[in-house]
């Protein structure tokens, strides 16, 4: 499978069917590829909805997702760079024990660390407020020192 294809039937029919997952499961070529493609297009619709089938997946006691798998969804979709989408990538990390544990803090503050903790003081949700505790807590510890070297665009994350 490539991008064009993937993406042209997603936009048909607004789904991603279960050869797709797979293939972004397992093809790094592939994975790298859409890395790349969303660092220079958008298709923040299409981000989502991967991010919303992995943790649905994710959620399947017989599930098949890994938590790097996770964290790619939450990264490509970290590149639309919209902030509201910090509390989407929160409700990955949150899906299980092993998410919160394993899922990497720095993929929620992708739209910049202090902007993150700004938006997230304007929430009223429990979940809003318990990220910006974790958040705070995060960037207090020094979690975000290098941040930047987290999305470069020279370099890619580990679970790519």
């Amino acid at each position: 499978m490539d991008i064009k294809t993937i993406l042209d039937e997603f936009h048909k029919d607004k789904t991603i069917s279960n050869d797709t997952i797979a293939s972004i499961q397992n093809d790094n070529n592939l994975r790298f590829a859409f890395v790349n493609h969303f660092r220079q297009y958008k298709d923040r619709e299409f981000a989502l909805a991967v991010l919303d089938r992995f943790i649905s997946i994710r959620q399947d006691p017989n599930c098949k997702m890994s938590a790097e798998n996770l964290m790619f969804a939450c990264y490509i979709l970290g590149l639309h760079n919209h902030i509201e989408d910090s509390l989407k990538i929160w409700e990955a990390k949150i899906t299980d024990f092993d998410t919160y544990c394993g899922l990497d803090i720095q993929l929620v503050p992708f739209a910049g660390v202090k902007e993150t903790i700004a938006f997230l003081k304007t929430q009223t949700t429990v979940e809003g407020k318990k990220a910006l505790v974790y958040v705070s807590e995060c960037f207090n510890c020094g979690d975000f020192d290098n941040i930047e070297e987290y999305f470069s665009k020279e370099t890619y994350p580990w679970f790519i």
